[in-house]
């Protein structure tokens, strides 16, 4: 937690950027709860001011002086609580209006899915609720393979980074190509950035250099490019900036680059996994984008994992396929037939040009052309039979972190508690094992109650 006091200085602005108004809904000395994820502090209260970082929802702040609006927009204030790191300045801005009176959690919740990721086996599931009433065995729609945080001891007051944080969390909003308020990883796609490495390219290619955005000293800046990949997930409450995104590659890399985390000689000479987030494949992260959204629970857990049904008699064998449409812009659904209805294309034209696009054709279309919009297409086939990932006591740190091996951080038998049941989306006996792993999240909450073993009626 970090604590900000103001220095207040006196400083006159010109009156081009003060513009003071009455706002009786706000008030000082109240401590205020930020509204939106990633809401930009400003060292000056205008658009062009020096962004000292990002706020995130829930964070608390308190207002300097209410009276006083600053360009119509922007108001002065004091940051009481954060988990985000903000530059330190004599004053800081925000827009006015992310600002609420009450804090949002979204734990209330009656939707149809829901997400379970196991940390132990680095495995993302997605459910949906069969019963309203929490009575029976949860359906698993997909699951997919995600890389977790470094299993790494950080400072305390560096909480969030190193291993992931289990806990239950609620999703509260969605970001498209999202890029750090620091610029260290730039975004995957954004206008006027250098196009990102080519479908196949090396692992090297997404840290090049010539790949990064200019900076305004004229030179390429950034460690790795696309690193959040197409969507990132916020969460809340406490997520510590750990948050649920994609990765660098393209949809036709599929898992590649998440495999590659994985492998014997990267684990070596370094760890490359993420520093707290649940990293998927960009094709995975869209699919989870396409089905979920604001409120749907994030349930972080680390247990040993089971099949409650030995014949799966709820999973027939059938492959699964969907279609989608990357496009460059922000607001975009990604589902194909959604986009295909937006740009009103028709798919025989999409499909052609996307032909001739993977073919190596020069075609220039017109500036207008809606097919400009097309990132990528392709389809993503699901995983939709349950896999138990067998438990390992993992005596060896390089081994556990090769390949998948249910305990990718190394916890002792004897403080793993409970089983998970991949095919039923449910848990027997669990606690998390807090020894060595951290937790955020609700603190009255482990698990909510549809993804307990003793509601189900067999």
């Amino acid at each position: 937690m970090k604590f900000f006091t103001l220095i207040i200085i006196s400083f006159l602005f010109s009156t081009t950027f003060v513009n003071a108004n009455i706002n009786d809904s706000l008030t000082p000395n109240i401590t205020y709860f930020v509204a939106s994820n990633n809401v930009r502090v400003r060292a000056f209260p205008d658009q062009s001011g020096r962004i000292l970082g990002e706020l995130a929802l829930n964070d608390q702040v308190q207002i300097i002086s209410p009276a006083t609006i600053y360009n119509d927009k922007f108001i002065q204030i004091n940051i009481v609580s954060t988990h985000e790191k903000i530059d330190f300045a004599e004053k800081y801005f925000i827009g006015k209006d992310f600002l609420a009176e009450t804090e949002m959690d979204y734990k209330e919740f009656k939707g149809q899915y829901f997400i379970v990721v196991n940390v132990a086996s680095e495995t993302l599931r997605l459910y949906q609720r069969v019963c309203p009433d929490n009575s029976c065995p949860n359906k698993m729609i997909m699951q997919t393979e995600v890389v977790v945080g470094e299993d790494i001891d950080h400072a305390k007051d560096e909480k969030g980074k190193g291993r992931s944080l289990l806990g239950s969390y609620r999703v509260t909003g969605w970001a498209k190509f999202y890029q750090d308020p620091e610029g260290h990883y730039p975004a995957w796609y954004r206008d006027g950035y250098p196009p990102v490495p080519q479908p196949d390219a090396i692992w090297s290619e997404w840290f090049a250099k010539k790949n990064m955005p200019l900076g305004t000293d004229g030179k390429h800046e950034g460690k790795m490019r696309g690193a959040f990949g197409w969507y990132t997930a916020f969460v809340t409450p406490k997520p510590f900036g750990q948050w649920t995104h994609g990765t660098l590659g393209w949809g036709s890399d599929k898992d590649k680059f998440i495999k590659r985390v994985k492998k014997l000689l990267i684990n070596v000479v370094s760890d490359p996994r993420s520093s707290g987030c649940t990293r998927n494949n960009n094709e995975a992260i869209a699919f989870i984008r396409n089905m979920i959204d604001v409120g749907t629970p994030i349930i972080k857990i680390y247990a040993r994992e089971q099949i409650l049904d030995p014949g799966l008699k709820n999973y027939p064998p059938e492959l699964k396929f969907w279609n989608y449409a990357l496009t460059k812009n922000k607001s975009h659904a990604i589902d194909r037939d959604e986009v295909l209805s937006h740009l009103k294309i028709p798919l025989r034209d999409l499909n052609a040009w996307w032909e001739a696009k993977r073919n190596g054709s020069g075609l220039i279309l017109s500036p207008e052309d809606p097919l400009n919009q097309i990132l990528e297409i392709g389809t993503y086939q699901l995983d939709t039979m349950p896999e138990a990932i067998e438990y390992t006591r993992g005596k060896i740190n390089i081994g556990r972190k090769i390949g998948r091996k249910g305990n990718v951080y190394g916890i002792k038998p004897e403080d793993m508690h409970g089983n998970f049941y991949v095919d039923a989306g449910i848990l027997s006996d669990y606690a998390h094992p807090t020894k060595k792993l951290e937790v955020g999240g609700f603190p009255d909450e482990i698990t909510p109650p549809w993804m307990r073993i003793e509601n189900i009626k067999f």
